[in-house]
């Protein structure tokens, strides 16, 4: 049973949800005090905002009751591809926004326990969604993805990294050819034209090379969320790699 005290602040939490301006704060105290029954009763809110912050809050607490709300949340077609990234964060399962076979994976699973991600399952999916050959393994992988005009481009993804706050990330990046230090403005400048990812410059093999790299938060890494990243990644480094060398060695 909750503590008077403890239930009249996670209801202060709660009512600031509503208000856009003290969101953010007011669901990391949620989730730093773990109120898993007041995030499930967000779940029921009529404000879209609020049922928001409580699928991520809950996906990142990882609790496990939420499963059945979540996938209920689904079938209604409620923020899908955030309950889908939440149940996934939960489960370690990768069914997307496939409401049906989360229903009845759930009725096969008598409770769904702690994440068991199956990473290498996971790179397989990706793999196929790409048509992509895939080497690796544990928590280092290289895609190799055919590209237009015979052209073709690896990408590497590595799992494990945590960054600065401690959470677990996805790294994600492909070579694009030798840094000349002549060219470093006029590649740089192209990260404010691009959706996501940036150019960078990194050494290999003592050389620093230009390379196109992306992050992904562990928990929001779904097969096709990491494919769209990839195939990304890919179609942009391949462009400056052509344009530096004319060549197509990565």
């Amino acid at each position: 049973m909750t503590d008077p005290p403890k239930a009249a602040q996670y209801d202060q939490w709660v009512r600031q949800l509503e208000d856009p301006w003290s969101r953010r704060v007011a669901r990391k105290q949620l989730v730093a005090a773990r109120a898993v029954g007041s995030l499930l009763e967000c779940l029921q809110s009529s404000n879209e905002s609020v049922v928001w912050a409580a699928i991520q809050s809950l996906g990142e607490l990882q609790a496990t009751e939420a499963v059945a709300p979540l996938v209920d949340l689904l079938e209604q077609g409620t923020l899908t591809l955030d309950v889908a990234q939440a149940l996934t964060a939960i489960t370690g399962e990768y069914f997307g926004a496939n409401a049906a076979q989360w229903r009845q994976w759930l009725g096969r699973s008598p409770a769904a326990g702690p994440p068991q991600a199956d990473t290498a399952e996971c790179i397989r999916q990706t793999a196929g969604y790409l048509g992509a050959e895939v080497s690796g393994s544990d928590k280092s992988y290289v895609f190799k993805l055919s590209l237009p005009e015979a052209r073709a481009q690896k990408v590497a993804v590595y799992f494990g990294r945590t960054d600065d706050v401690g959470d677990q990330m996805v790294v994600i990046y492909s070579e694009c050819g030798p840094a000349n230090p002549k060219l470093y403005e006029a590649v740089l400048r192209k990260n404010m034209g691009i959706p996501s990812g940036a150019f960078a410059i990194r050494d290999v093999k003592g050389k620093p090379q230009f390379v196109m790299v992306d992050t992904m938060l562990a928990l929001s890494v779904t097969p096709s969320t990491l494919a769209k990243h990839i195939e990304n990644i890919a179609t942009r480094a391949d462009m400056v790699e052509k344009s530096l060398t004319k060549e197509d060695r990565r």
